[in-house]
């Protein structure tokens, strides 16, 4: 009798601590490790779907990150179906998060981008770091020639786009109002504390772009000539925070005189680029492509410049821009374009009108996607000076070289 209570009892035992166990939570375990001799702190991705198969949830239910002691770690799902989160990891380290069942806290958006109708349909997009813009359908029927992308400074982490366009544009329409009455002093004053032209302790509008590459803009090259197809014509926002910005833009189609087995040909061109920024980046990666290229033209993509010599190497052109007006701002915008995957040659190029380029030059390109890295940087922010630029840039590339490896446990 005694047997068979104890039996019972062990029994019972068992299939209570079968019952706990099957009834503890799921956890996924993400080791990423630093295998190189920087400290490294970035956004890194992997692939959702094996994360969400650990912790056996559908493709619509959250979780939570966790680090290693025990805080909540922001992340994104990207449109191409990737985790991202920003990690820190010491060389030759490892660091450790855990991902479990549950609802995550509100994320801060430190990056994300949008369509300003009312600056003529500016696409404008910023990180913790600088901000950008391309220039849209409106601008582009006003007949005003602006190509490249620009760069709006910042000395602040916070997001401040939005505020700047809302700021710029009432203040403007208040400036004319006064103008108009005769009131020349009081319009100043607007102007002086609301253009986004001017640092009112958060960055401007400093850099000149106009009828150029601006910083990092894409463009063929036919023997002298850079072939801009100037404004967007339709854009997709992928992702917009709060870690990631992607964005895909398609350009106006384009008529090319050129020659195809010695014999004229024209090809008619439409542009394509994948932009993505990141948080605390401060380059942006940008992938090109064009339909109907019918034979081979050169492919170009750097910086315009404003002065001074730019630093140009195997896989980089660096260049400190003294801004729009040296006089008036006292400082430098850092800007770059970086060649991860090559190119065939470098140089600056003088066009007709004194504009000049420093460019990375692929030759024999037959409009097949190319990736390169373009960014900026401002030297009342986070760059002090062009050997620190040189340093950022360095750094960069050698960590694309060397990714950090991500796994599972």
């Amino acid at each position: 009798m005694k047997t068979t209570i104890l039996s019972i009892s062990m029994l019972l035992t068992a299939i209570a601590a079968g019952a706990q166990t099957a009834e503890e939570p799921k956890t996924v375990t993400i080791v990423i490790t630093n295998d190189g001799d920087m400290q490294r702190q970035e956004v890194v991705q992997t692939d959702i779907g094996p994360v969400r198969r650990k912790l056996g949830i559908g493709e619509q239910e959250p979780f939570i990150l966790r680090n290693a002691s025990g805080q909540q770690v922001d992340y994104q799902i990207t449109y191409d179906g990737m985790l991202i989160f920003e990690t820190s990891v010491l060389p030759h380290g490892k660091a450790t998060l855990r991902a479990e069942r549950g609802v995550p806290q509100t994320a801060k958006t430190w990056v994300c981008g949008a369509q300003y109708k009312k600056r003529k349909d500016d696409l404008a997009w910023e990180n913790d770091r600088c901000a950008y813009r391309m220039y849209g359908p409106a601008l582009q029927q006003s007949g005003e020639r602006s190509f490249g992308t620009d760069v709006w400074t910042k000395r602040t982490p916070d997001l401040v786009l939005a505020h700047r366009y809302t700021t710029d544009y009432r203040g403007n329409i208040l400036e004319d109002s006064l103008r108009r009455a005769g009131d020349k002093e009081a319009a100043r004053n607007v102007d002086l504390s609301t253009s986004f032209h001017l640092d009112h302790g958060y960055g401007m509008d400093a850099y000149g772009v106009g009828p150029t590459l601006g910083c990092g803009a894409p463009a063929l090259l036919d023997g002298e000539r850079l072939i801009m197809p100037w404004c967007y014509e339709s854009f997709r926002i992928l992702d917009n925070g709060p870690l990631r910005f992607t964005v895909e833009l398609t350009y106006p189609t384009v008529s090319i005189n050129h020659t195809k087995d010695g014999k004229p040909t024209t090809s008619n061109v439409t542009e394509h680029r994948l932009l993505t920024l990141d948080k605390g980046s401060n380059f942006n990666r940008m992938t090109v492509w064009y339909d109907g290229l019918q034979a081979p033209l050169a492919f170009a993509t750097g910086v315009v410049l404003h002065g001074g010599e730019p630093i140009m190497g195997t896989d980089c052109v660096l260049y400190a821009d003294p801004t729009e007006a040296p006089q008036r701002h006292n400082s430098q915008i850092f800007v770059a374009a970086l060649f991860h995957n090559g190119v065939d040659r470098t140089r600056v190029l003088s066009s007709d009108n004194n504009i000049r380029h420093a460019l990375g030059i692929v030759d024999n390109y037959d409009g097949h996607p190319y990736t390169y890295y373009f960014g900026a940087a401002w030297s009342l922010y986070d760059v002090r000076s062009v050997e620190e630029w040189q340093l950022r840039a360095k750094q960069f590339m050698q960590a694309l070289e060397q990714p950090l490896s991500i796994s599972l446990q």
